[in-house]
């Protein structure tokens, strides 16, 4: 067996889309001896996902795992890639994607939330016992779990107590050291957009999909993150939007709502988490009674809570920079445009997936 590790991104038209994602790879300390290559789905013709294939292949692996670095199982294009590559018998949603050509057999990995793009029953026993079809497509699939999604889809009931709110069953092996990735990355947009835990909240804004089950991955994986922000103190209420379908400038004015009105008035489908503390409970700045001849008056205190909008795309490009802010129009929102990269986080993430994917090879091999 010759493993070798392919790293499959979106791909942008922006230079500095493409460096971040670039330097990131060149940073991680990759297991010695395994040959890596990173390759863009879109936008960058020369260092294709075929390319990526050839130019492994070319040096004698036989064995691939693939990374996709995806923020989210949700990706329809992690889907699609998924199929193109063999790891699945046929995609969940309308692709052009044609199959690759591959002789390697593939292991396919998950994208940062840690979900699952191929399913348990999609396994090697399932499709081919020597992980290739006839057409020399490998078939090989590197997931050993299942995401549980509610039987209709629908938003859960409103998060008014988060200690008696609990996420769905999720049989994702360490699914929480994934979705920690997206935390820290995340937690560190909040620091530098100067979030003030006790009264500020958090609009995360992704790209999503209008099409199921696409929807309700974006949707759990979007959940738990905002659960994990609110029970660690990083801010005091968070929510999400969707830039594919949803009005991200409604949603910032509907957080902005939810704190200034009381804890009981907090009824919006669940969609915002309640409060960590109640919010008469905070400090905040002197009003002054307009009289300077006496003094600071001790009365009402009031704090000026306002809502942080960070967008959970990996890399700066045309939606950080153009389509976010226009959406956004005149809503009052802290924003600057930033994705998550560069995180040193990224990197420790891609060095555990390749171990992992690593592990799963040669267990199969030794079988």
């Amino acid at each position: 067996m010759k493993p070798g590790l392919l790293i499959i991104s979106h791909g942008s038209r922006d230079e500095s889309w493409v460096t971040l994602v670039e330097e990131a790879i060149a940073q991680t300390d990759w297991p010695d001896g395994v040959a890596v290559v990173s390759s863009y789905l879109e936008c960058l013709p020369e260092q294709d996902i075929q390319y990526g294939i050839n130019t492994l292949e070319a040096q004698g692996v036989n064995h691939i795992g693939v990374i996709p670095l995806f923020v989210s199982a949700g990706s329809t294009h992690a889907d699609e890639i998924a199929y193109a590559l063999g790891a699945k018998p046929a995609p969940l949603c309308k692709t052009d994607l044609e199959p690759f050509r591959v002789r390697a057999r593939v292991y396919y990995g998950r994208p940062l939330d840690g979900g699952d793009v191929v399913p348990l029953h999609v396994c090697p026993s399932a499709m081919s016992s020597e992980g290739m079809e006839e057409n020399g497509r490998a078939v090989e699939s590197s997931f050993s779990a299942h995401v549980e999604q509610s039987g209709d889809g629908s938003e859960s009931s409103s998060y008014l107590g988060l200690s008696a709110q609990s996420d769905r069953s999720c049989s994702i092996a360490d699914v929480d050291s994934q979705v920690d990735v997206l935390l820290q990355m995340v937690e560190e947009r909040l620091r530098g957009l100067g979030v003030r835990p006790d009264s500020d909240a958090v609009l995360l804004v992704a790209h999503g999909s209008r099409y199921e089950p696409f929807a309700s991955r974006w949707n759990e994986s979007l959940r738990r993150l905002e659960r994990k922000l609110v029970l660690r103190g990083a801010c005091t209420g968070a929510s999400h939007a969707l830039l594919c379908c949803e009005d991200i400038a409604e949603a910032v004015s509907r957080l902005q709502s939810v704190l200034t009105l009381g804890q009981d008035e907090i009824v919006w489908s669940g969609r915002a988490e309640q409060l960590t503390v109640p919010l008469d409970s905070f400090g905040g700045m002197d009003v002054f009674d307009g009289h300077d001849g006496g003094g600071r008056s001790c009365g009402e205190q009031i704090v000026e809570r306002r809502v942080a909008v960070v967008p959970v795309f990996l890399s700066r490009g045309y939606f950080t920079s153009h389509v976010i802010p226009q959406r956004l129009g005149d809503v009052s929102a802290m924003y600057d445009g930033e994705a998550l990269l560069p995180h040193s986080a990224l990197n420790r993430w891609l060095q555990q997936e390749a171990v992992r994917l690593l592990a799963m090879m040669k267990g199969n091999v030794s079988q």
